[in-house]
């Protein structure tokens, strides 16, 4: 959309003393419709239009507006991205709270394709080693009955916060039983439904081999034999009558989707222990996707809630300016087109080369507009990527081939497979590739997506350095197809992230030490601006996790933001007795800021941290046969001992709705700050 409807007016003076026109003023302006941007867009328009979960909204609305530099959202562009549990958790929280958007996880799981299986592999196709998917997701445990041996989820006094506190995240233990209803324990699922692989199932030895291991690996086996000496007692619980218990609602959330084809909600596995029931939650599994497919999804559901999208919209620099009738501060946009605006809040989603990143640093007010803003040029990494897509089919997996002879790595997963009981169509396959090649000389002229001609003469003639070198066909295929598509290069960089992500606000400005004060003070008296994903915190992507920190931190923004900046009206009163626009009440954004930050930025240091690891490791795989065959002994002792590789587990197991309702009870409950980062 591009109509602009105006909260409020703001009129800026020339140096002349002459009125201008009034620019239009939102209250809040995105900048960047990305992945981030968009994710954000739905989860502000939930937390403040749709806040109460019973499909009415708030009236009046308050507008979320996002503006894109892309004239439009093409099909067929750019690559692709991984999705795993801790982002598709803020999808799947959108599509149970948000009336406009019921749909869009469902969509966005129709739209990829589940990975199954992780595979580390030698680049002549030898397998090291393969861990099933679902091992990423932590298993919950649904509690059953009481001391008494009453149903707790049967309880119809109960309300829904009561019932849902009942589910629980526990460790990955469990017992080999299975229920009356024939339900299979979840420490050995069976493989989902819709499983496409290209070859006979009985060539995918590793595959099978990983189908039969205990959940967990040996060590969760041995862990889940020594707990259920302990716990078990009583008969065994019928689940499905615990469910019907919840209601219908529950039952279509639990159970297969049949339309689909594939197995949706949580996977039931009943254990012995009559206190709880233990499942792994099935629509969490990650998945491949197209990155054009994601966010043209993300934006229809966009357009559906009645967010505004404003296309060619290339932001150029940011000023903050004074209120003429108050001691607030707005941030004034200037864009290429020439046209500006004013927002109460700015929020930067636009990603590494961030416009946003450079005021939020160094923010500029308009008596200094002939100060130049510093630019924040990320480092080169000595890495170029080629990366792209082939309708190839292939042993269903992420795989991960390492060659030390070229002196490379690569990463190879599916995008699109065939339904289960549907013609084994090789057009339905869709393969991605992504090939990461050591380039220490920086060629940004060279960073684009290629014309057909191009990517069809340097896939061709990789595919040949690579044959030489002995990678096998399988991974030379794609390069060679004629439905190759979409490549591009890239040139890797990367930067560190920020600790402070944030200017402006009012009340108390944290600082950590008396040197501070001053900037800090400077800070605080200009107009608010914040930031999230890629501007905030630029990613590696080794380790598949840069676009879910992007939605986790759209996830965790929006919670916190309508906790303490919630909607009054500009006569500032109850939003529901006056129909006068509705804006957030920005008194508390320093609050606000501080525990997002507290929360958000040890987090995206952890997790992004460990993908520059990883990415450390594959290359000294390719780099060293010493090191690659100590390594290789390393995955397998750790797929045989944990089930899968234990530092990719604390991205995708986390949640974030959780940290963020601890944090805001300790804050009520007067915690200190130091006690909030700690959680």
């Amino acid at each position: 959309m591009t109509e602009k409807e105006s909260a409020n007016e703001s009129s800026l003076n020339n140096s002349d003393g002459s009125d201008e026109q009034p620019l239009d003023h939102y209250p809040i302006v995105i900048i960047g419709g990305g992945i981030g941007g968009l994710v954000l867009a739905l989860c502000l328009d939930q937390v403040y239009n749709h806040p109460t979960n019973d499909g009415s909204s708030n009236s009046p609305r308050l507008p979320i507006h996002v503006y894109e530099s892309t004239a439009a959202f093409t099909a067929n562009a750019g690559g692709a991205i991984g999705l795993y549990s801790n982002g598709l958790r803020v999808l799947r929280h959108l599509s149970q709270t948000h009336p406009k958007i019921p749909y869009v996880l469902q969509n966005v799981r129709s739209a990829g394709c589940d990975y199954l299986y992780r595979r580390w592999m030698r680049h002549d196709g030898m397998e090291v080693a393969v861990a099933r998917e679902d091992e990423l997701l932590p298993t919950v445990e649904m509690m059953m009955e009481d001391g008494d041996g009453e149903n707790i989820l049967g309880d119809e006094n109960m309300n829904d916060d009561e019932r849902s506190t009942k589910i629980t995240v526990c460790g990955d233990t469990n017992s080999t039983t299975e229920s009356s209803s024939g339900s299979v324990a979840c420490e050995q699922p069976r493989r989902p439904r819709g499983d496409a692989i290209a070859s006979n199932s009985s060539q995918d030895k590793e595959g099978e081999r990983a189908n039969l291991r205990p959940r967990g690996g040996s060590f969760g086996s041995f862990k889940a034999s020594t707990d259920n000496l302990s716990t078990r007692r009583g008969s065994l619980v019928n689940l499905t009558a615990a469910l019907q218990s919840l209601g219908s609602s529950a039952k279509d959330f639990f159970f297969n989707d049949e339309k689909s084809g594939r197995t949706s909600g949580i996977s039931v596995a009943t254990t012995s222990s009559s206190k709880s029931t233990q499942m792994v939650e099935t629509e969490l599994l990650s998945l491949g996707i197209r990155r054009w497919k994601y966010q043209q999804v993300l934006y229809e559901a966009c357009l559906a809630a009645g967010v505004h999208i404003h296309f060619g919209m290339r932001l150029q620099h940011v000023t903050s300016i004074s209120c003429n009738d108050s001691d607030d501060s707005q941030t004034l946009l200037q864009f290429k087109d020439g046209s500006q605006i004013t927002t109460s809040l700015l929020i930067g989603a636009d990603g590494l080369n961030s416009k946003v990143r450079n005021y939020v640093t160094n923010p500029t007010t308009q008596q200094s507009q002939t100060e130049t803003q510093e630019e924040y040029v990320p480092a080169y990494t000595g890495v170029t990527c080629l990366m792209g897509c082939a309708n190839v089919p292939r042993i269903r997996g992420i795989c991960f081939p390492t060659s030390a002879t070229t002196k490379c790595h690569a990463c190879y997963y599916p995008t699109r497979a065939p339904r289960e009981g549907t013609n084994d169509d090789p057009d339905d396959y869709e393969q991605v590739f992504q090939i990461y090649f050591p380039s220490p000389i920086e060629r940004p002229d060279t960073w684009r997506t290629l014309t057909p001609q191009e990517a069809k003469e340097e896939c061709r003639d990789l595919a040949k350095k690579l044959r030489q070198d002995g990678w096998d066909e399988e991974f030379l295929k794609p390069l060679e197809h004629p439905t190759l598509t979409g490549v591009l290069r890239v040139g890797l960089r990367s930067r560190e992230g920020l600790e402070s992500w944030h200017v402006g606000g009012s009340g108390n400005n944290h600082t950590s030490g008396e040197e501070e004060l001053e900037v800090n003070a400077t800070k605080k008296n200009v107009g608010r601006a914040v930031l999230l994903g890629d501007a905030a915190h630029p990613p590696v992507p080794y380790i598949g996790q840069g676009a879910m920190m992007a939605m986790e931190d759209a996830g965790t923004l929006s919670m916190i933001l309508g906790h303490y900046c919630p909607i009054v009206n500009q006569d500032g009163n109850d939003r529901e007795i006056t129909d006068t626009p509705a804006v957030p009440d920005f008194a508390q954004f320093t609050k606000a800021m501080s525990v997002y930050e507290s929360l958000r930025v040890s987090r995206t240091k952890t997790i992004l941290g460990s993908s520059v690891q990883l990415g450390k490791t594959q290359q000294k795989r390719a780099e060293s046969k010493l090191y690659n065959a100590w390594r290789e002994m390393s995955i397998k002792a750790q797929v045989w001992a944990y089930g899968t590789l234990p530092v990719m587990r604390p991205g995708a197991a986390f949640d974030y709705r959780v940290l963020v309702e601890e944090a805001l009870m300790a804050d009520e409950e007067g915690c200190d700050e130091e006690d909030v980062e700690k959680i």
